[in-house]
């Protein structure tokens, strides 16, 4: 695309912007992730982003959808007591 004689390549400022908000949508999941882990004792036991996702929004953590659960990978270790979660690339 031409803007004001200059090329430029949308795809390439679309997806930066999609990484910049993941990249923050991932730091406020984490957040919430350990006020879950503050009332309960431990992480949440789910397998997979959407588990994950339905879980926080059932129990009030949430109250909409911030992330698609298609672009995170989240796993609980050690019984709860630690977790992993990182974007999919």
């Amino acid at each position: 695309m031409l803007v004001n004689g200059v090329l430029v390549n949308t795809d390439d400022i679309i997806n930066q912007a999609k990484a910049s908000v993941n990249g923050a949508n991932m730091h406020q999941l984490a957040t919430v992730i350990e006020l879950y882990y503050s009332d309960h004792d431990s992480y949440p036991n789910v397998t997979n982003g959407k588990s994950l996702i339905d879980t926080l929004e059932s129990e009030g953590y949430i109250q909409s959808r911030p992330l698609d659960p298609s672009v995170f990978k989240y796993e609980p270790k050690k019984n709860g007591q630690d977790y992993s979660l990182k974007l999919v690339e």
